[in-house]
């Protein structure tokens, strides 16, 4: 039995927050969400790698949440939380949010010098290949996630414009004369097994997708239409053969984020599969494939990998509570400030190491060596943690309860 973290361990990184109390005085834009975004770097993984983020509903009050992924190479790591209000935006230091929190939390890790993807609860996250000219997971896994890769849309000029666009595997473009954070697009995909285990060929999958909506249609041509999500699926990315899934339609008008799901059965075809949503506004009702009939239409696809036997459910089922974040392990080390690195930190290796509940409570100027940041990245918000956003608690702990170990 190991008995430290090691490069290639699932771990679970945990963190508790404290909402505001009240929001009344604040703007709300219907694109504005609370959101907490997930980071990790390392000595050997120099730059900040965004994990993934999570959504949290407004008008609660504290909470704790989770994430698992697995440890890349490295003898050093560093996790970062950042915990805010604002719109959908993501990067290691999110200055343009007015209010959030940003807490850093390092930790020590056994590196054997081998390397890993970058895997989340068991997902994998897409990377952007360019023989497909869209996001892919080029492993078998029981998910496939396109992360940021489509954010935004083609045809949009300046901030909101889609990196890599179209991301279709066969060159169907997007067409757009909508502004960013007022007008349809695809914000994300993901392709998962509906039981868990690894995507398979005859076993149920799910398409989860975050579209973005129109907030106002008063000024279109057709102001009082609808509008339209189709779902497409090839069994061989590289034929680029689309069957038809399903179509959905809903009143825009209301801004924010949706999502759109839809259950389907894994066909025989290639190993290498795709899925494709197109949405968009009025005439979109009547499209095939790549039918752009409007002035306010997204297209993506989602290249992923199958398998054409059956695969176990993953192991791993750790999900930690608000009542026990710190479950027993063979060992757990609370954290100590570094003043080298100004951040709390686990000298030693262990198979938890948290930060209690005085290194990083607060925000802002209450918070103890703020901002707690390798980088000094700073909190931006009022002056009391029971008044706005702030993080009061983070660990890392090995999923296996053992040591961590690359």
């Amino acid at each position: 039995t190991k008995e430290i973290m090691t490069v290639g361990d699932w771990v679970s990184i945990t963190t508790a927050v404290i909402s505001p109390t009240d929001t009344s005085l604040r703007p709300m834009p219907a694109d504005h969400q609370f959101i907490i975004h997930f980071y990790y770097k390392s000595d050997v993984v120099s730059s900040w790698k965004y994990i993934t983020s999570r959504f949290r509903q407004p008008g609660l009050d504290s909470g704790l949440f989770s994430v698992k992924y697995m440890l890349p190479a490295g003898s050093v790591h560093v996790v970062r939380v950042i915990y805010g209000y604002g719109p959908f935006i993501v990067g290691p230091c999110v200055r343009s949010w007015e209010y959030y929190d940003v807490d850093d939390l390092m930790f020590a890790v056994v590196d054997s010098s081998l390397t890993f993807p970058l895997v989340v609860e068991g997902e994998l996250l897409a990377v952007y290949d360019s023989e497909f000219t869209a996001p892919r997971c080029i492993d078998v896994g029981p998910s496939c996630d396109s992360s940021l890769l489509i954010v935004g849309v083609g045809g949009i000029v300046g901030e909101g414009t889609e990196s890599n666009a179209p991301n279709t595997i066969d060159g169907c473009e997007d067409y757009s004369i909508g502004k960013r954070g007022h007008d349809e697009s695809i914000q994300s995909m993901k392709v998962a097994s509906v039981d868990g285990a690894f995507l398979s060929v005859g076993e149920k999958a799910r398409i989860e997708a975050y579209v973005f909506k129109a907030k106002d249609t008063s000024s279109r041509s057709n102001p009082n239409e609808k509008e339209y999500a189709h779902f497409w699926y090839a069994p061989d990315a590289k034929s680029k053969d689309w069957s038809h899934l399903r179509s959905t339609s809903f009143d825009p008008g209301s801004g924010g984020l949706m999502r759109l799901n839809l259950n389907f059965t894994l066909q025989p075809g290639d190993s290498t599969q795709a899925v494709r949503l197109t949405y968009g506004y009025a005439e979109s009702r009547y499209m095939g494939p790549c039918d752009r009939m409007d002035k306010y239409f997204d297209v993506d696809d989602l290249v992923f990998e199958v398998n054409h036997g059956a695969i176990p459910v993953p192991s791993f089922q750790y999900i930690a509570t608000l009542d026990s974040p710190l479950p027993n392990h063979s060992k757990s080390i609370a954290a100590t400030y570094d003043s080298e690195y100004t951040v709390p930190r686990c000298f030693e290796h262990a198979s938890l190491c948290h930060g209690g509940f005085v290194l990083i409570r607060g925000v802002g100027d209450e918070e103890e060596n703020s901002p707690n940041t390798i980088d000094s990245c700073a909190d931006r918000t009022g002056s009391s943690s029971q008044k706005f956003e702030s993080i009061f608690f983070m660990s890392v702990q090995s999923v296996t309860k053992e040591i961590m170990t690359v």
